[in-house]
């Protein structure tokens, strides 16, 4: 929205000293209130009336009083100056209560992990405050998108951000059900997924299939899987699991109570990767609204978020 002034902003500090001035009917009661010289502020109304084309003041050598065009004018002043003083007034308060909406940008796969089950406790300590989450998958600049805070996972993170780990690090498991296997052979290499069929996932922000990704001995391997699915959710992904339908690769600790509880296997274990810790970051501690501040607060102390700096992939 574009704000069109309707006074030149040079004139405010003169109409200030004008509105003082008529208070106190006093030149130099209003320089003591002010902190300036009697002077000055003769001088600033001179320049205001010459500027506005009207005599403001009547001076003599015992008293100042108002012309009808002063009176006329001190009412407006009057109007917008607690205008002004009722907006600061409500910025002090939404400065010192939590108010407002933090805007979180963070991939699909974390906000069930670690937002989601502290949602409702949250929300009861800070009725005021309102959460906007945008899932997606691509890497997000928050300061050029507008957003609060950011969450990346095992991503390098910009020096000049603020980051909290959140939690400790995930594991990329390859997972299906025990009707799955039941049909089908248990895989005993990343290469022996050929014959499977694999959930792949689609990257809603590139269009990229994932390629599956595993380890041998320590260094990087990449799998291209075959399937009749592809999706570009994770929680889809999953559904499909569990109806025995697929093998997935998903973060472990979103399916861990599911695998000790035997409704979903793990397979390949030893070729599993790590994929790093994820981090909360936002640009600055340096005047953090409220909002903000309970937001961070809030999830850091929810999730054992610790500080310190990501590890460059």
């Amino acid at each position: 929205m574009k704000y069109s002034l309707k006074i030149d902003p040079l004139l405010l500090p003169a109409l200030v000293s004008f509105e003082c001035v008529a208070r106190h009917g006093s030149f130099s009661r209003a320089a003591e209130e002010m902190g300036h010289s009697a002077s000055a502020l003769s001088q600033s109304l001179r320049s205001l009336e010459t500027r506005l084309g009207v005599r403001l003041l009547a001076r003599t050598t015992r008293r100042v009083a108002l012309t009808d065009e002063g009176a006329r004018i001190l009412e407006g002043v009057r109007d917008g100056l607690a205008s002004l003083g009722g907006a600061l007034d409500a910025l002090e308060v939404r400065r010192s209560r939590p108010a407002g909406t933090v805007r979180i940008t963070l991939p699909r796969m974390t906000f069930g992990r670690y937002f989601a089950p502290h949602l409702a406790a949250f929300a009861r300590l800070h009725p005021e405050v309102s959460l906007e989450f945008a899932l997606e998958d691509r890497l997000v600049d928050i300061v050029a998108d507008g957003f609060d805070v950011g969450v990346r996972m095992g991503e390098q993170i910009a020096a000049d951000m603020v980051a909290l780990q959140l939690g400790g690090p995930e594991r990329l498991v390859t997972v299906g059900s025990p009707d799955y296997f039941r049909r089908h052979p248990t895989p005993t290499t990343p290469e022996s997924l050929e014959g499977h069929d694999c959930a792949r996932f689609r990257y809603a922000s590139s269009g990229r299939i994932a390629r599956w990704t595993f380890q041998r001995d320590g260094q990087p391997l990449e799998v291209n899987v075959n399937g009749r699915f592809i999706v570009n959710d994770l929680q889809a992904e999953l559904e499909l699991v569990r109806r025995g339908l697929v093998l997935a690769q998903t973060v472990g600790s979103i399916v861990k109570d599911e695998i000790a509880r035997g409704e979903l296997v793990e397979v390949l274990d030893e070729h599993a990767i790590s994929l790093g810790a994820a981090y909360l970051y936002f640009p600055s501690r340096a005047q953090m609204p409220p909002r903000l501040r309970v937001f961070i607060d809030h999830f850091r102390s929810a999730c054992g978020a610790v500080p310190g700096a990501p590890q460059a992939r």
